[in-house]
């Protein structure tokens, strides 16, 4: 059980479409960013610095806007969001549960949402 963060590249619709499946099983958390924007770098390392979630519970990928803009377009679009960044998107069940823009992002709150979730999806599986 790991804290470190492991970022896996968007890079095709392809690897999109398999995150959002594979978010039915473990939720995922996709951070879309500009790599020459310092909003985004400054975020991005805030993230970093910050992170405190196990790659046991949270599979965590990366959508740079700059190399891919079709795979960072997608993701706002299948999350139902404007097309910003720097901004995070957290998927779960294979549908949006949170996302955030900006400097609202914030791992704290990333942590809170993913707590919730995880209760949620172990109270229904309870009552199957």
């Amino acid at each position: 059980m790991s804290d470190m963060l492991i970022w896996k590249d968007l890079q095709s619709l392809e690897d999109l479409n398999r995150m959002i499946e594979n978010s039915k099983s473990k939720p995922a958390l996709v951070f879309k960013y500009g790599s020459s924007s310092t909003e985004s770098i400054a975020s991005k390392a805030r993230i970093e610095s910050e992170w405190n979630i196990s790659s046991d519970q949270l599979n965590c990928y990366i959508a740079d806007a700059m190399l891919n803009k079709d795979v960072a377009t997608e993701v706002s679009e299948t999350a139902g969001v404007p097309d910003v960044y720097p901004q995070i998107s957290l998927f779960a069940d294979g549908v949006t549960m949170y996302d955030e823009s900006y400097e609202m992002i914030s791992v704290k709150k990333i942590r809170l949402v993913h707590k919730i979730i995880n209760r949620t999806f172990r109270w229904m599986e309870t009552r199957v």
